[in-house]
């Protein structure tokens, strides 16, 4: 992947591999959902930044048969390919194409929204625009709101870094076998060098440490900041809005 941004080869491969290649989607998607500040039939908006597939969407649709959901992406083939894979819930589901290096799209939601999550699309901003961005999501969302954000961090040194690259390699390869019950898809997770902590030099990724970006949480006016899920260089993290 040479280019600056996502382009739609790479959403083909994800939407044929993701659930491959993100460790533990389950268990993140249970976590998701344990964090969201919400009751089981309570009626409130959520905004997917980033809904790729759709995993996170459908997830939080089915569990909260109130929730509305607006699921963005900068991906047309993504955004169809997942509309119609959720027709079941589209009373409740409002798809939009975005660009998540402009800010503008935060324009044009709701006055107030329960609940930011995104899954493996921040990483791809830098440092200063996560800052930024999570200043901007602390004023659009409501009280006793809340942004949660699954993503790839960036190791602290270099001893992290062989460790996270080699426990994302171990949790593809068992996921391969065990979901797919082959290997081809943890054969292309390597030829492709998906592995960016083994391969890091692609400018589409521009990850940052957790720690760097709690600080940010809580410098943009977030409380409860927190890390609820880690492993293998990823992390289920982000805070809460109380005024």
């Amino acid at each position: 992947m040479m280019d600056q941004k996502w382009n739609e080869s790479d959403t083909e491969v994800f939407l044929r591999y993701g659930r491959v290649f993100v460790p533990e989607r389950g268990e993140l998607a249970k976590t998701f959902i344990d964090l969201i500040p919400a009751n089981h039939d309570e009626d409130f908006v959520v905004v997917d930044i980033a809904t790729g597939g759709g995993w996170l969407t459908e997830t939080i649709a089915s569990t909260f048969p109130k929730a509305h959901v607006i699921a963005l992406d900068g991906s047309p083939e993504m955004l169809k390919y997942t509309k119609d894979r959720l027709e079941q819930y589209a009373d409740r589901l409002e798809f939009r194409h975005f660009d998540l290096f402009d800010a503008s799209w935060l324009n044009d939601l709701p006055n107030k929204v329960r609940c930011f999550v995104s899954s493996l699309a921040i990483h791809h901003i830098t440092f200063q625009q996560k800052q930024d961005l999570f200043k901007k999501l602390y004023s659009n969302l409501h009280n006793n709101g809340a942004l949660l954000i699954a993503d790839i961090v960036k190791p602290v040194n270099e001893i992290g870094r062989r460790s996270m690259s080699r426990s994302w390699d171990d949790v593809t390869k068992k996921q391969s076998l065990n979901l797919e019950g082959n290997l081809q898809a943890y054969e292309y997770f390597l030829n492709t060098e998906w592995n960016l902590f083994e391969h890091p030099d692609d400018p589409v990724d521009k990850p940052s440490t957790l720690l760097e970006q709690l600080n940010a949480l809580q410098q943009a006016g977030f409380s409860d900041i927190d890390a609820w899920w880690v492993k293998a260089g990823h992390a289920l993290f982000g805070g809460y809005k109380y005024e």
